[in-house]
């Protein structure tokens, strides 16, 4: 790996590992260029087949935002911005996509938010996903048609200064990361330490051989 793409990779990876939800906001307006770019970011989440039948409603109404977190239990502080993603029924009949049985969409929905939120936290932005809200009032608030519905509020703001700083565990260079006991299995249910493959067992035969 080149130099420049392990420096690209560290960045990508530092920004996965020290994101962490943000509840509060200081109330500062976005930019544009800012939010455009998180935008960016949600543009190029996988989207099962291409379909592309979730648009993003981007909302900066303060009265609207109010009118929401009214809705809203998981809204615990105003954002400045509030990006509603949704299902377009229409585009779905469009694709042939069954909402009722095609479960990707729900996948397309979490890539997309978790798109945002790691190109937010690189932008020094805060975000929180929430699905807690009535679907019926906040379509209503948003005066979404019959066949959109919302999926799923990403707040989108500066972070307040939390009280309790959370640090990263700094890590050497090309030191095997360490994940938590059970949260991988290797090649097998329950196995918790990766074991060699039969075409990587048997090079290494061969090379122990041929010392």
């Amino acid at each position: 790996m080149s130099a420049k793409r392990g420096a690209a990779a560290e960045a990508v990876l530092e920004a996965i590992r020290t994101r962490r939800v943000t509840r509060s906001f200081d109330g500062r307006p976005l930019p544009d260029q800012a939010l455009l770019a998180v935008l960016e970011a949600a543009r190029w989440a996988t989207s099962g087949g291409n379909r592309r039948i979730h648009p993003f409603l981007v909302v900066r109404d303060p009265g609207t935002i109010a009118r929401l977190r009214a809705v809203t239990p998981g809204m615990f502080s105003a954002p400045p911005v509030v990006i509603v993603i949704c299902t377009d029924a229409a585009r779905a009949a469009a694709e042939l996509v069954q909402l009722e049985y095609d479960r990707t969409i729900w996948i397309d929905v979490g890539t997309a938010a978790m798109n945002m939120m790691v190109a937010a936290h690189a932008l020094g932005l805060g975000s929180c996903p929430v699905s807690s809200f009535s679907h019926g009032a906040a379509s209503v608030v948003l005066g979404l048609p019959p066949t959109v519905e919302p999926e799923l509020f990403l707040l989108l703001g500066h972070p307040l200064a939390p009280t309790r700083l959370i640090r990263p565990t700094r890590r050497a260079r090309n030191v095997v990361p360490s994940l938590p006991e059970g949260l991988v299995w290797w090649e097998h249910p329950g196995h918790t330490t990766p074991e060699a493959t039969t075409a990587q067992a048997a090079e290494g035969g061969r090379h122990a051989g041929d010392v």
